[in-house]
């Protein structure tokens, strides 16, 4: 008969102070002695539901060492559901620890114990926390391309089942019908997905607990009290309860420890959710710790690694096909670089194609709002990869159609795209080795993009720069740009070096003006304005980039790959832009004299 209750927890708690004095047994207080993080921020009883609740608050920390954004996990402590406030006991200097010193924030949250709520409340929470740190990402420095969860024994299943369930909003279990998100919190716009979860010590299968020896004492188990149910009168509930009831193919990678001498929560609980992830193709690891208890004996500076190395692993990098690949000739791929960070890449998936001899030139882009990911300009950029050049964007890769919240961007982030194309063209161990025309570089950017390019501009490695939706403020309306945003005086247009072109979105586009003034004031290079009448947001998020591409492309394949039928798009009296339906274009002397 299975009853394992608070009164066994509480046993192995008394013994846990031994076993782990700087990390604690998950969840009961007066057990651990005080942990002191090395951090470079941390913020405290940070509610993340918009109410007065102390269930509903989180301390946050960050990594000592100082970042513009860091990957985010958020570890939950152990408690048997019973505790609605132990996040200071959530396990800060073993598992932690061991996070904050490979780099990652971690949130330890407060949930609703089985006293306050019954379940899904305790998921909702923890999904409510997932989306407070997308939503909350710039103010707390969260790179949301990265949200794990991790928990210790109850905490342990909250990770799991938030993981099982990531992406699915309801679901019918048997007899039972379940929310899975909950509305908690000010963000319920934002996704509660997850990239990874770890699972420490934690039920799996609540229909099950009685799979090998443990503790039995009372009549109900912390399951029962969470529920207010018994297994015997409504199995669905308990299958509702368990991470393995939602197991499937599309799971976020999931890590377990679970000690075989785990004497709470059975080690066969483990083994179960092992087998069911692998079974269903998700990529999981399972370590069983042949002396582990229950939290004792779990935390050797191996297992903490494991976790550490898994994450990593889960986190890139990372690819996502656009579009199929773009229109082009050269299907293109959007991914991550490890030796790039905070950058995203467009190239074409099959390099064979180019060597030496037929090299792929170079397009550095800004965001616009300075948005470190280029979630607004992906088809655009990914269409222009597949012409055959490289695309190296500011920002984390965006995997979904989510708006990017955390920090803006720094400008700095251009010369490190340029820099780094150069480097993996000489590197012989890089599959770009010979492979890119680093003497044909244009630097663009969109809106506050291409301010950031402007303030670049000076660069002797630049052959060409493309500003769209985008101009230098003047002293009158200097007052209307929006924070943070660089804002080099109209003197830099002296700087550039290079021919220009400005592509705009009309009399509607808020950059208009600035774009046009820019312009009428650039004579000393050749330069243009493409006119299109759609505003400031262009056509970027149309398919294949709409209007804004084919016009990009025509000015890349002229300006990079020499290509005289591209040039007849600006050049002559009669441009074959000026007869493209509701284009307008105007040009310098200088332009028409370009070879």
């Amino acid at each position: 008969m299975r009853k394992y209750l608070l009164s066994a927890l509480m046993l192995c708690a008394t013994t846990a102070m031994v076993a782990q004095p700087q990390g604690g047994f998950g969840g009961f207080g007066g057990f651990q002695q005080e942990v002191k993080l090395e951090t470079s921020q941390k913020w405290e009883d940070v509610n993340y539901a918009g109410d007065d609740q102390a269930y509903h608050t989180c301390d946050i920390y960050l990594p000592k060492v100082e970042k513009a954004a860091y990957p985010v996990v958020i570890h939950i402590y152990g408690s048997a559901w019973f505790s609605n406030n132990s996040k200071r006991m959530a396990d800060l200097g073993t598992i932690v620890k061991a996070l904050l010193d490979a780099g990652y924030a971690v949130v330890c949250p407060n949930h609703r114990s089985s006293m306050d709520a019954q379940w899904p409340a305790q998921l909702h929470d923890i999904k409510a926390v997932v989306r407070f740190v997308r939503g909350e990402a710039a103010k707390y420095k969260f790179d949301t391309s990265f949200i794990a969860t991790s928990g210790f024994s109850s905490g342990g299943h909250l990770s799991s089942v938030t993981a099982t369930t990531s992406g699915q909003k309801t679901a019918t279990v048997g007899t039972v019908n379940i929310d899975l998100e909950g509305q908690i919190g000010n963000y319920t716009n934002q996704s509660s997905a997850v990239n990874a979860a770890c699972d420490w010590s934690g039920p799996i299968d609540l229909t099950n607990m009685d799979c090998g020896d443990h503790m039995q004492m009372g009549a109900n188990s912390p399951e029962d009290m969470l529920l207010k149910s018994k297994l015997s009168e409504e199995p669905d509930k308990y299958r509702s309860l368990s991470a393995t009831t939602y197991v499937d193919k599309n799971d976020p990678p999931i890590i377990i420890f679970h000690g075989e001498k785990d004497n709470v929560v059975p080690c066969c609980q483990g083994k179960e959710f092992f087998e069911t992830l692998t079974a269903a193709g998700v990529k999981t690891e399972a370590t069983f710790v042949p002396e582990g208890g229950h939290g004792m004996g779990m935390y050797a500076e191996e297992n903490l690694q494991k976790m550490v190395n898994f994450l990593n692993a889960a986190r890139g990098p990372k690819s996502r096909v656009v579009e199929d690949g773009g229109t082009g000739p050269f299907k293109a791929v959007m991914k991550e670089e490890a030796s790039l960070s905070e950058h995203t890449i467009f190239v074409p998936q099959d390099l064979s194609a180019f060597n030496a001899k037929k090299r792929l030139p170079v397009l550095v882009w800004g965001n616009g709002a300075c948005t470190n990911s280029p979630w607004e300009h992906y088809k655009f950029l990914n269409e222009i990869a597949s012409y055959g050049y490289i695309v190296v964007a500011t920002g984390f890769i965006p995997m979904d159609e989510q708006p990017f919240r955390g920090p803006m961007s720094r400008t700095e982030q251009q010369i490190e795209s340029i820099d780094w194309v150069i480097a993996q063209n000489a590197d012989p161990n890089s599959p770009y080795y010979k492979k890119i025309d680093v003497e044909n570089i244009c630097v663009a950017g969109m809106s506050c993009g291409g301010l950031q390019t402007l303030f670049n501009c000076a660069d002797p490695r630049i052959k060409t720069l493309m500003i769209c939706n985008s101009g230098l403020f003047n002293q009158e309306n200097a007052g209307s740009a929006v924070g943070g945003m660089p804002m080099p005086p109209k003197s830099k247009l002296n700087e550039i070096h290079s021919s220009i072109i400005y592509i705009l979105g009309g009399e509607k586009d808020i950059a208009y003006g600035n774009g046009m003034d820019d312009f009428h004031r650039i004579s000393h290079v050749p330069a243009c304005a493409a006119n299109f009448p759609v505003g400031h947001g262009g056509t970027y998020r149309e398919a294949h980039g709409g209007e804004f591409s084919v016009v990009a492309l025509a000015w890349l394949n002229w300006q990079l790959k020499g290509d005289k039928n591209a040039a007849k798009m600006f050049q002559g009296k009669a441009s074959e832009l000026s007869k493209r339906k509701d284009w307008t274009l105007e040009k310098n002397a200088l332009l028409d004299l370009m070879k």
